[in-house]
């Protein structure tokens, strides 16, 4: 399968959803799955005005490249495009994007869980949670060997 034009994988700006889904397109694929992750107003029983990513850009755009190139892998027949955030977003941003493209909706559906599930696991991307009350904390990543469903 011919490979994708290349897209910006790290952004200081708003996602841009059709820039995504344009860039992802392909004649032998007839279903479409987008997820994005937004900004929640509240975490672990915390009010949450916002978020700030940080990253290494080179090891993360390496990262975003390398779960893209293994998700075609794992999910043969599809195409797989990520997209994350970084910089200062507020509730109801997005900050993440995962688009997969494939022959059919099953195909397409268990790539793009795949793809945001190993993102979350693997990308060296920081988050620092900031509170209503003034606080702030950077969050625990994820367990390499964990399930994770939120």
């Amino acid at each position: 399968m011919p490979q994708p034009p290349a897209h910006q994988r790290l952004s200081d700006e708003p996602l841009d959803l059709g820039t995504l889904i344009a860039a992802s397109e392909g004649p032998g694929f007839g279903a479409m799955v987008v997820f994005t992750g937004t900004v929640r107003a509240d975490n672990q029983g915390k009010t949450v005005t916002g978020l700030s990513y940080s990253a290494y850009r080179p090891l993360a755009e390496s990262s975003l490249a390398d779960i893209e190139a293994r998700a075609a892998a794992e999910h043969p027949g599809t195409r797989v495009l990520t997209q994350h955030r970084l910089g200062d977003l507020v509730v109801g941003d997005t900050s993440v994007a995962v688009v997969a493209r494939a022959g059919h909706r099953a195909e397409a559906f268990a790539a793009a869980r795949w793809a945001i599930e190993a993102l979350k696991k693997e990308v060296p991307v920081f988050k620092l949670e900031h509170y209503a009350d003034g606080s702030q904390a950077y969050l625990d990543g994820c367990s390499l060997n964990q399930d994770s469903t939120s």
